[in-house]
């Protein structure tokens, strides 16, 4: 045996701990935001906050003690919250640091439902880590209890549940992974033909499938009621408005008293700990300062091109989020942290801001464009009125679609109807039977 070495120019970016942060605060809606902000001047000396008079405001948000504090613990303890649930599974000291970290981030990022959609390669950005070590972690993830937690789809889910059963049908999995629309459907005899097993053997494992949990997260109490805070608030006088829902940041400052102090000591030791801090303060402002430019161009964007939907005299124009990144001139990835998870709010209605950008959808044979909203009103108003013993699969959907000149995928009409909050043809027939 001979061992040869070999050198390769690998060309690879890093990440800088302040870009990083970055990326996280562009993220943040206004509320994570002033939390962060909280955080980090109870635990940074040179950041100081005021409560907008120039008083300190140590406590000005601390919880006040209550008569009533029994009767709230008692209430958290009965309803026990997905993530929490999560969290108490990870293998705390036998985990590295650095994976405990990603894990619990992912955990943060999981749907209500139980299932994970988010990108891996958003993910690896987001956590300064390897697209194969967010695979990594999110495998191992996949092993925690409820069964099918961490799923991308309905058929993975069950999967995972029927590997935890072990059960040995190779006929149930093949099921599961191709023919869940014709289960659902009723198409006993064309699921027995494809895979030439018995229609008692497909009825079997039609009842198997009917008592696994299409919603890992099911009976797990959710998080606290949440009021919708709006970040971006637009309204009009005589031209519009766009106004930052933040103007709370202003009370949060470096501190002149330990500026002052980091100049006159002469403690070597002390002063370096009190640059760090400082330097620390100015990135972060810095970051939160570049969160807000951002957010006013693509609000005055959305406002420009939107002018006729916001006059209440025309639809919603497609707009995709690489379009508006192409006018803004930054990447696309810029545009989707921007958009995650904040509000915007129309003198008639408050929504989220990634519902202001859809594709265009040409319809066959003519020039004419539908925007998502009105392609979602189309399936939602098909399914309010569908046979409730035969509901429409998304197959079928597609394919009314297709009759209307509408030509989209079955992946599409999926992640319309899931958008509004409508569940698969299979869980709306379950749903029906059960009752």
């Amino acid at each position: 045996m001979e061992q040869h070495y070999q050198m390769l120019q690998k060309q690879k970016q890093i990440l800088t701990h302040q870009q990083i942060q970055s990326l996280e605060i562009l993220t943040m809606d206004n509320v994570e935001l002033e939390a962060f902000l909280q955080s980090e001047y109870l635990e940074n000396p040179m950041l100081e906050h005021t409560d907008g008079t120039g008083e300190s405001a140590l406590f000005s948000n601390a919880v006040q003690p209550s008569s009533e504090d029994g009767k709230w613990n008692q209430k958290i303890e009965e309803s026990v919250d997905l993530r929490e649930y999560l969290k108490s599974q990870l293998k705390i000291g036998i985990d590295d640091k650095n994976t405990i970290r990603i894990k619990t981030y992912l955990i943060e990022c999981i749907e209500d439902s139980g299932y994970f959609t988010m990108p891996v390669e958003e993910m690896a950005v987001q956590c300064g880590a390897s697209v194969g070590e967010i695979r990594k972690c999110l495998e191992e993830l996949k092993q925690l209890e409820p069964i099918g937690v961490f799923s991308a789809d309905l058929e993975e889910c069950l999967l995972y549940q029927v590997k935890s059963m072990k059960i040995e049908l190779p006929e149930l999995e093949n099921i599961i992974a191709h023919h869940l629309e014709d289960l659902a459907d009723g198409n006993i005899g064309k699921i027995s033909r494809l895979l030439h097993i018995s229609t008692a053997q497909v009825r079997k494992c039609a009842l198997l499938i009917s008592t696994l949990n299409p919603r890992p997260a099911r009976g797990f109490g959710t998080r606290d009621t949440e009021y919708i805070v709006p970040d971006i608030i637009v309204r009009k006088e005589e031209k519009w408005e766009i106004i930052l829902n933040d103007s709370w940041i202003g009370n949060y400052q470096i501190c002149d008293y330990y500026l002052r102090m980091m100049e006159e000591t002469q403690d070597k030791e002390l002063k370096r700990y009190f640059q760090e801090k400082a330097q620390r303060v100015r990135y972060i402002m810095k970051n939160v300062e570049q969160r807000r430019e951002t957010l006013l161009n693509l609000a005055n964007l959305i406002v420009d091109f939107q002018n006729d939907y916001l006059e209440d005299c025309g639809n919603l124009k497609p707009m995709t989020m690489a379009d508006a990144a192409e006018k803004m001139e930054v990447h696309p990835s810029t545009i989707s942290r921007a958009v995650k998870g904040k509000y915007i709010q129309f003198p008639k209605k408050t929504v989220l801001l990634k519902d202001m950008f859809s594709a265009a959808v040409v319809k066959n044979g003519t020039k004419e464009e539908m925007n998502a909203q009105e392609i979602k009103d189309m399936i939602c108003k098909w399914i309010e009125n569908e046979n409730k013993a035969k509901p429409y699969s998304d197959q079928k959907l597609k394919e009314m679609l297709d009759e209307k000149g509408i030509p989209i995928s079955r992946r599409a009409v999926a992640k319309y109807r899931e958008a509004l909050g409508i569940r698969g043809s299979f869980e709306r027939k379950e749903m029906k039977e059960s009752l």
